[in-house]
């Protein structure tokens, strides 16, 4: 299991290797809230393309509500990026409905680029 981050440009991207649990990932979001060049609100780039763990859906729901509540998430955008035409990928939207059922606004992406590009762009209430 590795769950790496780092951030640039505003931009906190998170790495995910393997297989992580839930309270590892819990981790490693409570990690980034003390990270003193996080920019709120938050702009997440989420790299699932290299783990192996697919949560089931209650797990996804908790986890979430947890970041949801975290008030360095409030209002912040994430681009999840997962491999087109995989059972991660379906997580991966599955946590987007309950992602955004917490606050959070979230879209799944197949393409790196274009995640961080959608990240990048001012978010406006039409074009988002």
């Amino acid at each position: 299991m590795s769950i790496n981050y780092r951030i640039e440009d505003k931009l906190v991207s998170v790495t995910v290797h393997g297989v992580s649990s839930a309270a590892d990932v819990r981790t490693a979001f409570k990690d980034i809230t003390t990270a003193p060049d996080l920019h709120l609100p938050a702009r997440i780039l989420f790299d699932a393309r290299n783990t192996d763990y697919a949560p089931p859906d209650d797990e996804l729901g908790a986890l979430a509500e947890h970041l949801g509540r975290m008030e360095a998430y409030q209002g912040s955008r994430w681009a999840v990026v997962a491999l087109p035409n995989t059972h991660m990928f379906g997580v991966c939207r599955m946590f987007c409905c309950h992602a955004e059922y917490e606050g959070l606004r979230v879209e799944t992406f197949s393409d790196y680029k274009a995640a961080r590009s959608w990240l990048l762009r001012p978010a406006t209430a039409h074009s988002d």
